[in-house]
């Protein structure tokens, strides 16, 4: 307790801070505009005296003691930006941080101020103010007065305030917003949720620790997310509904035959007498309407008859076709010709079906008429403390579609996902699993002593059930347009209480999501059926690359995970140089161990000695690519054999840690995601590790003829030994066996194989690389390779360059990373798009690889470093 007492010491002194003065301008936005009131915030704690929220919004404002505030974001953010706690990304800094639950609730309690001026709005006009997100409990009041009439409580559920009557348009607008934690904060002990009792509340899990993170210390209580002004005239127009009927089976490409949209929304008037107009939806460059009658003070579900789309263009998820959008508007026009409200968005037009597969007995998927075999990535959130951003959402989810993927779920100790990125995801055709707030691990799926009440009591959480079922339906609202939207689940392992499933099977999802499959829990039996008795999900750690090939696993397994370290680079940026001394110990190590490390067994030692951290990671990469490389190779070569879907646990972190990842927290790949995109291909080469065979699986709708099959063995002394080539068909969906490979006597302890597949034209449209030990489990020979030179030309591209390779050796180029960096900084240019990386060239072979930098990066500015098993940096 010392060191929290040191740190509240240190923010009483800060106290006498002070914020700006000036209170910001607002451009009053016309109806189907939205204006952002993300700058000009300060922020208070409790723990500092302040006026109540009437006496606050009405006398003259003195900024002492006020700190400028993050919104969206959370307290700890502002906290952080303010200098009054170190970065918790970083080492062991979050445990200089104190814990609500230690310091209590009134440190991480705030008031938030905003003072601004209005353009002037017009006679008639209503001013709304809209908050997305609030965790947990807040009052708002402007002007002297208190705006929400009813308390507000839950972190999934959006608010808006008619605050018309409120403003002042000759002078300066004063709002006040007190923000309170979760009701219970739970007690951080190192258990799943910590004590569970943070899942007593409408809020995400994860904030009080889990096995790849530490605690949030203020639980991400703040107005984390998006705060804005809207107007509308005497008529809102509440929650659009978007939905697209696409009968029959579709081909990517080909002359569509119709397909069909409903539009539908809520109506509300606050007109104190009838009110008459239309109803309008403008789509495809044509308008169609429907007038409309409201009496005073009343609410109207209305909706469209049915639009005919002719050709349409169709959407398809990633690996299958284009993710075609279209926009639309939909909006309320008075009598008199002027526009109340009015919504914009973007739709995609596809139809989703499910079905029980007799053969697998896993659920099966199917888009526009045609089954989907699902490979994709359970996701937790962006950031651990909400530092959410629409440029991250595209990066992190343009990353899925770059490894091959065509899924992402959202795991259910996190959030309700912003819309941010749906959008992107929509726009990267990249389908999502969403899970509501629940979680086997606090909501009592089993026994744990990690918390503090029975499974009887925690089956029941959360406490409040009518504000779960509220929420659930408000985010239905928000995310139901959204093409990418595949399906629901009630929670992660687990559903939720028995009251609240009945309302939401039962009410709330035909009601308000129809068209949409909502399955109780994650691993539920309307998902995959428990065919081999193997309880659960998983595993989650280092597995030898055959087992994916052998081990016959639930037909869809929503979770199953392997290792992820990041490169050395990573670890310099995220510890102290005291703790990267002895690569030996990490495991050992407190800051490790901290950041969750997960350790590769054995197979690190199987490369050979190793002296330094860059030996060792160099070597935990090579695992990387080989784990996720065979992982789903084995995985889809048992398709709709075995297996109707895959969802790796995990893709991302939203913290620093060192396990389940893809790329870190700081957007950089490691070599899990080039593995993983090789062997996701959509049409791809593969050598079976269980039967030493050379196939071809096609996941894509395209039929491919004239294929051309080469395999080639190489020795470590750069001898290259053909060892097949078969002209081959790829059907739609299908696995086909080519051959058996033939290894010749006399390649060594270790060889390499390099299969290619091109098309009739010569072109390659898949490649693998291997390094197969003859023994199976010893590398040691690699540390013989001889050293070569590799080559390089780089040429400007319309967004990036174009980095052409050429191993000048005799030898295998073995393992090379390519890296650009900033050579003003010498830092990583991050983030970056590689079309490949880690790569291996046989002598004398050319590659050409597209690097797409971040758009705010001057090229002239850079470099590009590689650096690889047998290559000098």
């Amino acid at each position: 307790m010392i060191k929290y007492f040191l740190t509240l010491l240190i923010a009483l002194c800060c106290v006498t801070l002070r914020a700006q003065e000036q209170p910001i301008s607002i451009i009053v936005p016309f109806a189907g505009q939205k204006t952002v009131l993300h700058s000009g915030w300060m922020f208070k704690q409790l723990i500092y005296p302040a006026s109540d929220g009437n006496m606050l919004t009405s006398l003259p404002f003195k900024s002492a003691g006020w700190m400028p505030a993050t919104v969206p974001g959370t307290i700890l953010t502002s906290l952080i930006k303010n200098g009054q706690f170190p970065d918790p990304d970083f080492g062991m800094n979050n445990e200089l941080i104190p814990d609500i639950y230690d310091i209590g609730k009134d440190f991480y309690s705030c008031w938030y101020i905003n003072r601004f001026t209005l353009s002037k709005y017009k006679e008639g006009q209503k001013v709304w103010i809209n908050f997305r997100g609030i965790n947990y409990k807040a009052d708002l009041f402007l002007n002297g007065h208190r705006v929400n009439q009813e308390p507000l409580e839950g972190m999934f559920l959006r608010r808006s305030f008619d605050i018309t009557k409120f403003l002042k348009n000759d002078s300066i607008n004063t709002l006040a917003v007190l923000v309170l934690p979760p009701d219970q904060v739970g007690n951080p002990n190192g258990g799943q949720g910590g004590d569970g009792m943070i899942a007593r509340n409408n809020t995400m899990q994860f904030t009080a620790g889990w096995d790849w993170i530490q605690p949030v210390r203020d639980r991400n209580t703040g107005i984390w997310d998006e705060v804005t002004f809207t107007t509308t005239g005497s008529v809102r127009l509440n929650d659009p509904f978007i939905a697209t009927s696409v009968p029959g089976k579709r081909i990517p490409g080909e002359k569509q035959a119709n397909a069909f949209i409903t539009v539908s929304a809520e109506l509300e008037s606050f007109a104190t007498q009838s009110v008459k107009g239309q109803f309008i939806c403008t789509f495809n460059g044509k308008e169609f309407s429907r007038n409309v009658e409201l009496k005073a003070h009343s609410k109207l579900l209305v909706s469209l008859p049915e639009i005919t789309v002719k050709q349409p263009r169709l959407w398809w998820p990633n690996g299958m076709g284009n993710p075609e959008l279209y926009p639309i508007k939909i909006e309320f026009r008075l009598a008199n010709g002027s526009v109340s409200d009015l919504k914009e968005e973007q739709i995609g037009i596809r139809e989703i079906t499910s079905a029980m597969d007799t053969l697998t007995k896993g659920r099966i998927f199917s888009i526009n008429g045609q089954k989907l075999f699902i490979r994709g990535g359970n996701w937790i959130a962006s950031d651990w403390m909400l530092r959410l951003s629409a440029e991250r959402y595209a990066t992190e989810v343009r990353f899925h579609r770059d490894m091959n993927l065509n899924m992402i779920r959202v795991w259910g100790g996190g959030l309700t996902e912003r819309p941010e990125f749906y959008k992107a995801c929509d726009e990267n055709g990249i389908l999502v699993m969403q899970d509501l707030w629940i979680s086997g691990d606090c909501n009592g799926a089993w026994l744990d002593p990690k918390k503090k009440e029975s499974q009887l009591r925690r089956s029941a959480y959360p406490d409040n059930h009518p504000l779960f079922i509220t929420s659930a339906i408000d985010q239905i609202k928000m995310l139901r347009n959204h093409p990418s939207l595949c399906f629901w689940t009630g929670g992660n392992e687990w559903a939720p209480a028995n009251d609240v499933l009945e309302v939401l099977k039962n009410d709330v999802f035909p009601t308000y999501d129809p068209q949409r499959l909502f399955i109780s829990y994650s691993t539920s039996p309307e998902l995959t059926f428990n065919l081999l008795n193997n309880s659960g999900d998983g595993p989650y750690g280092i597995l030898e690359p055959e087992w994916f090939f052998n081990f016959r696993s639930h037909p869809f397994n929503p979770e199953l995970g392997s290792v992820g370290l990041p490169e050395a680079q990573t670890f310099r940026d995220i510890f102290e140089e005291k703790d990267l001394r002895s690569p030996h110990d990490l495991s050992r190590n407190a800051a490790m161990q901290y950041h969750k490390f997960h350790g590769y067994g054995d197979q690190t030692e199987r490369y050979g000695e190793y002296k330094t951290l860059d030996e060792l990671l160099l070597r935990a990469q090579m695992i990387n690519y080989q784990q996720y490389q065979s992982f789903m190779e084995g995985w889809t070569s048992h398709m709709w054999e075995w297996y109707t879907g895959i969802l790796i646990w995990k893709t991302q972190n939203p913290w620093t840690a060192l396990r389940g990842q893809m790329y870190d927290h700081g957007l950089d790949q490691n070599a899990c995601f080039f593995g993983l995109r090789s062997a996701c291909e959509p049409i791809h080469i593969f050598w079976n590790k269980l039967d030493n065979s050379i196939g071809i699986y096609n996941t894509g709708l395209l039929e491919v003829d004239g294929l051309k099959a080469i395999s080639t063995i190489c020795k470590l002394d750069g001898t290259l030994i053909k060892t097949g080539e078969i002209t081959a068909v790829s059907k739609p969906q299908t696995v086909n066996k080519l051959f058996g490979l033939k290894v010749p006597e006399g390649t060594g302890d270790v060889y390499f194989l390099k299969l290619e597949l091109n098309n009739a034209e010569g072109k390659q449209i898949s490649s693998s690389f291997y390094w197969i030990s003859s023994t199976g489990k010893d590398f040691k020979a690699l540390t013989t390779l001889e050293k070569t030179k590799v080559s390089s030309v780089i040429r400007k591209t319309g967004k990036g360059l174009s980095l052409s390779l050429t191993n000048e050796g005799k030898v295998p180029a073995f393992f090379i990373r390519i890296h650009v960096m900033d050579s003003a900084t010498g830092k990583r240019v991050i983030p970056t798009h590689y079309s490949d990386n880690y790569i291996s060239l046989l002598p004398k072979e050319n590659r050409v690889i597209k690097i797409e930098p971040p758009s705010n990066i001057n090229i002239e500015q850079i470099k590009v470093k590689l650096h690889g098993w047998n290559i000098d940096q």
